[in-house]
Formats: C-alpha cells, structure tokens, sequence
C-alpha cells in the first residue's frame, strides 16, 4: 500500500513539472484571447501599460476632467499631475487625446494630454437640471425640473460621483441616431456652466440682458431637426439653424413634436440670431 502511494506522489510531481516549463515557453508568444483582455484590464487597473484615449471633454474642472471617447463612453480622469498651462486649455467640447492608467475604483489618472489645435467647431452636449430620483446598478432615474421623468442609462459611464436621491442635478447628453436621449455625465447641483456653451439650454442661455436684452412677441417658423429634453433645434427659410428653448412650453404639446415637423413658435428673440426662448410651439404640418 505504501509503494502505491509513493507511485502515485511521484507521478502527479513529475506530470506537474512539464506543464510549468510549457508555461514558461507559452509566456514568450503573442497574447491573445483571454491574455490579451487580462492585459488590458491591467493597465486601466493600473498595473499595466498606459492607455490613450481619444474623445471631447464634457466638463473640466481644476484637477478633474471627464472625457466622451470616440466609441461612445464616459471616463472621469484625475489631471492633477498635468501641466496648469494644459489644464486651463480644457474646456467643454474640446477634442483630446489621454494618455492615463487606473487610479483605483473607476477613475483613471493622466500622465498626457494632448490638445487638438485648429479644431472647426466643439463637440456639442445639451444639458437639462432636474433632480435624481433613484440610483440603481448602470441606470440613474433623472427628473427634469419641467417633471419629465427620463431613465438615463448609465452602465458606459465610469467614475460618476456620488449622487443622492432628490437632490439637485445637471444631466448631460446627446442625441443619438433615433433622436434618443444618450446620457453622457451627471453633475451634482445645477451645473449648466460646465455644459458646452453652443448647446445651453437653461433659460439663461435664451434670456440674456444687458447687450442681449430680449425683445418679447416674436415668431419663429421652420422645419425641426432635433428635439431635446428642454429645446429644439430649428431650421428657418433663410437657413439659419436656431436653439430654441422650451422649457416655458407645455409639455403635453411638445410631446407630438418630431424631427420633420414645420412649427410655429411664439416667444422671445434676442440679439442672438440663433436663440429663441419659445412659450409656445405649434405644429403647422
């Protein structure tokens, strides 16, 4: 029984011995499949090589920047280590590349930024406040101020910080192919500075005073291109494309509203030929 045993033992060391020196051999090739996504774990863990990413700021603040990557998601980045001179260049709707690591949980860490020069025009978000009525795993239930409930899908957004339930918000976000609402970042607080300034939507932006002081009773027609949370994107006969906020407007009569529609729109115009406070909206075909 005693020499079975020591058999057995002698066997399972020498069986075991093999495959550690094909390991080693295996180590030296090209790592793919499951090896590949293990090493691309590592690096946004920070144990790994640096990754870049490519996409337009969304907000900046002072050592912090969330970033909107090319393919569609949201990534807050620690830019404390990057240049101030660099830093105060970020600003909402820039076009960036990243160069970061995981710097623990959900937030990665810059060591480069570079900044696009000569960039047309920014990428463009639109913005609603609202409140957060409820946060669960990869969705967030946002509450305009208007009291349109919209149920914001959260799972490609990474490092959104703490939000409590009803408290103030900012959602930022786009449209997406089916004029849906794609939810980019939600700031705490009523955070529409941060949002790119060609998309503003709070009444602010279409009531300004002083040099922009509105002038009440005008009228508005055109075709609608996009229709958002607070406001619509018009085309006129003279093929001007004008923002129009609508957060003065019912929304049971902006709930018909469409891309394609021609509209009637009764507000108040500024010294901005390209933004219209609406207080009414019809649909004329």
């Amino acid at each position: 029984m005693n020499l079975i045993v020591i058999l057995t033992a002698l066997v399972v060391a020498l069986a075991g011995a093999a495959p550690a020196g094909a390991q080693e051999k295996d180590s030296s090739k090209d790592r793919g499949g499951i090896g590949g996504v293990l090493d691309t774990l590592g690096g946004l863990l920070g144990s790994g090589t640096s990754n870049k990413l490519h996409g337009a700021v969304v907000v900046a603040h002072d050592t912090t920047v969330v970033l909107r990557t090319d393919d569609k998601r949201s990534v807050r980045v620690d830019t404390a280590s990057i240049d101030p001179q660099v830093r105060q260049q970020l600003v909402p709707g820039q076009k960036v590349t990243v160069t970061a690591r995981g710097a623990g949980g959900d937030v990665l860490a810059a060591s480069d930024i570079q900044v696009e020069q000569g960039q047309a025009a920014p990428q463009a978000f639109s913005h609603v406040t609202g409140t957060v009525q409820e946060r669960s795993e990869g969705r967030i239930l946002f509450k305009t101020k208007e009291g349109l409930t919209l149920p914001v899908d959260t799972s490609q957004i990474r490092g959104l910080p703490y939000l409590a339930a009803n408290t103030p918000a900012t959602l930022i976000y786009e449209q997406g192919p089916k004029q849906e609402i794609l939810g980019v970042w939600i700031e705490p607080g009523d955070a529409a500075a941060s949002a790119s300034p060609a998309t503003e939507s709070s009444p602010s932006a279409a009531r300004p005073s002083g040099a922009g002081q509105k002038l009440a009773g005008q009228k508005l027609e055109g075709l609608v291109e996009s229709v958002g949370v607070s406001e619509l994107t018009v085309q006129t006969s003279d093929g001007r494309h004008v923002r129009v906020d609508t957060n003065g407007v019912d929304r049971t009569t902006l709930a018909s509203v469409r891309p394609g529609d021609i509209v009637a729109i009764t507000g108040s115009a500024s010294s901005d030929a390209d933004k219209f406070a609406a207080t009414s909206v019809t649909k004329t075909k």
